[in-house]
C-alpha cells in the first residue's frame, strides 16, 4: 500500500537510507543509486520508494532540488505549501522578495489544521510570479549583436548550455509574458541547444516571435537568424516560414545551418485567425507542413529540426497532435530521433518537442 509522505519528509527520509558526510554528499550518493537498476538499491531504500509510490522522474528532476532549497521555502514546505508553488518561490533570489511571496502563508501561521486555509496556496503562487515579473522588468535589456546578414552573434563569454535528462523537461514558465505571446521558457531552449548544439553551431528559428531562443542561443555560443511573419524584437527579420528560401531574405541561404527551429502558433491561436479553421488538424497540420517546406532547405545535410507545439484541448476533449506534426516530418524526409514533452513545475503549461535529423544526403 502507498505511504503518502509530504514532499519534505520523503526528501529527509530518503537523505537517511544513504551515507555522506552532509547533504550534498547524500544528494550525490542517491542519485548515483537513482542511475543503476533498482535491484542494486539498498532494500532499504528500495520498499521506502515503492511505499512513496512516486516515479524516478520526480525524484531526480524534482524532489531532490529541495537540497537547494532555500531555509524560508523549506519552512513554507514543512507548513504545507504544495512542491510546484515553493519550487517557485525559490527561484527568487532575495531573501526580501521571497518573504512577499510567503505572506500569505505567514499571515495564515498558527491556524487549527494540517492543511494549509483555502486560497492560501494559490496567492502566494501569484505572488511569487508577480515578484518574478517585477524582477525581469528591472532587468536591463542589452542588445544583441547582430551582423550585416541580420544574424544575431554569440556573446564573448560563453557557458555550455545544461542538458534536461529523459525525455520530459520541466521548466518555469516566462515570466511577465501573455498568454497570447506563447513564448518558449529559456530553460526549455537551452535543453534544446544541448541536445542539438553543445558546442555552438548555426540556428535558424523561423517562427521567432520576439525572438527568445536568439537570446539564449547567443548565451550559450550559437549564431542565430531569427524570422517572423510579426517581429517582435528589433532583429528579428519580416519573413515568412513558408517562403523562407524562395524570397530574397536577409541573411538566409540553403544549408546555412545546423538547426532549424518551428514554434508555429498553437492550434488554438491559428483557429482564432486562420481562414482555413475550419478544417481542424487537418489543416492545421498542412499548415505546419508548408512552414516545413519552406524552411528545411536551410539545414546542412545531417542538421536537425524542431518542432514544438501544444496538445490541442477544444470542448472537454484533447489531440496530442504528434501524429500529424510526425507526419509532416517524415514528408518532408527527415527522420523523428525524439519526443519530448516539457511541462512547467506548476503543470499549467506543456509543450511537444519533436526533433527530427535532416538525412546526410538531403
Amino acid at each position: 500500500m502507498t505511504t503518502k509522505r509530504s514532499p519534505l519528509t520523503l526528501y529527509e527520509s530518503l537523505l537517511a537510507n544513504v551515507d555522506g558526510r552532509d547533504e550534498t554528499e547524500r544528494v550525490q550518493t542517491l542519485r548515483e543509486f537513482l542511475r543503476k537498476p533498482r535491484a542494486t538499491w539498498p532494500p532499504a531504500l528500495r520498499t521506502l520508494i515503492d511505499d512513496a509510490g512516486v516515479t524516478l522522474g520526480y525524484l531526480t528532476r524534482g524532489l531532490l532540488s529541495i537540497h537547494r532549497f532555500a531555509p524560508d521555502v523549506r519552512q513554507a514546505l514543512a507548513a504545507g505549501l504544495p512542491f510546484a508553488v515553493a519550487r517557485l518561490v525559490n527561484g527568487l533570489p532575495t531573501t526580501e522578495a521571497r518573504a512577499r511571496a510567503l505572506a500569505p502563508l505567514d499571515a495564515a501561521a498558527g491556524r487549527d489544521g494540517a492543511l494549509l486555509p483555502r486560497g492560501v496556496s494559490a496567492a502566494v503562487e501569484r505572488l511569487a510570479r508577480a515578484e518574478r515579473r517585477a524582477l525581469e522588468a528591472e532587468r536591463p535589456a542589452e542588445a544583441p549583436r547582430v551582423d550585416e546578414d541580420r544574424w544575431v552573434l554569440p556573446e564573448d563569454a560563453v557557458r555550455a548550455p545544461r542538458r534536461m535528462v529523459g525525455d520530459v523537461w520541466l521548466f518555469e514558465p516566462v515570466a511577465g509574458a501573455a498568454a497570447s505571446e506563447e513564448p518558449l521558457a529559456e530553460r526549455v531552449v537551452e535543453a534544446l541547444l544541448a541536445r542539438t548544439l553543445p558546442n555552438g553551431g548555426d540556428l535558424v528559428d523561423a517562427t521567432a516571435g520576439r525572438g527568445t531562443i536568439a537570446s539564449v542561443a547567443r548565451r550559450h555560443g550559437v549564431r542565430c537568424w531569427s524570422g517572423d511573419v510579426v517581429p517582435g524584437a528589433p532583429f528579428v527579420v519580416e519573413a515568412d516560414a513558408r517562403e523562407l528560401l524562395t524570397g530574397a531574405v536577409p541573411g538566409i541561404a540553403r544549408h546555412c545551418a545546423d538547426l532549424l527551429v518551428l514554434h508555429p502558433p498553437t492550434f488554438a491561436t491559428w483557429a482564432a485567425s486562420s481562414p482555413h479553421a475550419d478544417g481542424g488538424l487537418d489543416a492545421y497540420r498542412d499548415e505546419v507542413g508548408a512552414m516545413l517546406a519552406g524552411s528545411l532547405g536551410v539545414v546542412r545535410p545531417g542538421g536537425f529540426v524542431a518542432v514544438i507545439a501544444r496538445p490541442v484541448r477544444e470542448r472537454g476533449a484533447v489531440w496530442l497532435a504528434t501524429s500529424h506534426l510526425a507526419e509532416s516530418l517524415a514528408d518532408t524526409g527527415a527522420k523523428l530521433e525524439a519526443y519530448v514533452v516539457a511541462v512547467d513545475a506548476a503543470a499549467s503549461e506543456d509543450w511537444l518537442v519533436l526533433l527530427a535529423r535532416v538525412p546526410d544526403g538531403a
